[in-house]
């Protein structure tokens, strides 16, 4: 008997293991005041900016529950996906997109990742307005057993995100 309780509890902790990796999922966001910061696109019909409060307003919410290589704890993402970002711009065809952080530290993620990797541009940490000290306030975040599986480097997860831009 004493063995069963051990096994039924391992059993559990593994089933619950791929939803720490789970896609992320369409999510309703009550409002938040948040500080300052903006992102801005540069699609094909221009120039936009957003602050996060409009990217949640303007485009559909999603909450990704995962850990990162900065936290080893689960934690409670929520913000957009990329690729709607991308979409609303016209960027969503270009050979891939130049991201630009606040520090000026760029990358550029090529068609192929954003086409099959889903990326939450990250607006919110377990509820709370995603702050600079904690790797935002707007951070690409990709499910960790997406990170792991497909053997990606850490760049993609462009924190403090500032402006997006086709690649040259």
């Amino acid at each position: 008997m004493t063995l069963l309780r051990p096994l039924a509890l391992l059993v559990v902790f593994f089933l619950a293991l791929p939803a720490l990796g789970a896609a992320p999922e369409p999510a309703e966001l009550a409002p938040l005041k948040f500080p300052p910061a903006s992102l801005v696109i540069e699609g094909a019909a221009g120039t936009t900016v957003y602050d996060r409060a409009t990217l949640e307003d303007e485009f559909r919410t999603y909450r990704l529950v995962t850990t990162t290589p900065w936290r080893p704890d689960p934690a409670t993402f929520e913000g957009v996906m990329l690729n709607d970002l991308l979409a609303r711009h016209d960027l969503d065809t270009a050979r891939g997109v130049k991201v630009t952080a606040e520090n000026d530290f760029q990358v550029v993620i090529p068609a192929e990742i954003l086409t099959s990797v889903p990326i939450l541009v990250a607006t919110r940490v377990d509820g709370q307005p995603h702050t600079r000290r904690a790797r935002g306030p707007l951070q690409f975040v990709i499910p960790m057993d997406v990170y792991e599986r497909l053997d990606l480097t850490e760049r993609y997860w462009v924190w403090m995100a500032a402006r997006i831009e086709a690649a040259d």
